[in-house]
């Protein structure tokens, strides 16, 4: 299961580097793409702070400068990836304790947590693929089965 883990965080980042060189392909990008794609890489960094154990380091709709939206991708990226490679299979089941941006508490299996990071970048992804497609010649393609045949 850590394995199919690790693809879908593979997958999520390839998404976010093909959504990222279009943006900077695009004749603009609309504020609101602008404040989802932070909003994609802030939630990233908040549920993997929280299944390491620490406090999240930044907003639910945090800014980011746009010279450093590759950069927090890789941090994010290492992030995850490192938290997973040091666990155990049967850790994947293992609730986390933590407290949502509201204060609210909650306890999440490792599993629910990573599954969540991947649907919820992808639900932001398509939001702003929609958004920018008016300023791009071609819309980036982020499907899955594109990023399965691309990586044999």
């Amino acid at each position: 299961m850590k394995d199919y883990f690790f693809n879908l965080l593979e997958f999520d980042y390839w998404t976010n580097a093909r959504l990222l060189a279009a943006m900077q392909g695009a004749t603009e990008i609309p504020q609101r793409a602008q404040d989802l794609f932070n909003h994609l890489i802030a939630a990233s960094r908040i549920w993997g702070s929280r299944m390491v154990g620490e406090m999240q380091d930044v907003e639910v709709w945090a800014h980011f400068d746009m010279e450093n939206w590759q950069q927090e991708l890789d941090y994010n990226r290492a992030l995850i990836r490192d938290f997973l490679h040091s666990i155990e299979e049967e850790d994947l089941n293992r609730k986390v304790h933590y407290y949502t941006t509201k204060g609210i508490s909650y306890e999440t299996s490792i599993s629910d947590m990573l599954s969540h990071v991947i649907i919820h970048s992808g639900y932001h992804q398509g939001q702003i693929v929609s958004l920018i497609k008016p300023y791009l010649t071609t819309a980036p393609d982020l499907m899955y089965i594109t990023y399965v045949r691309e990586k044999k």
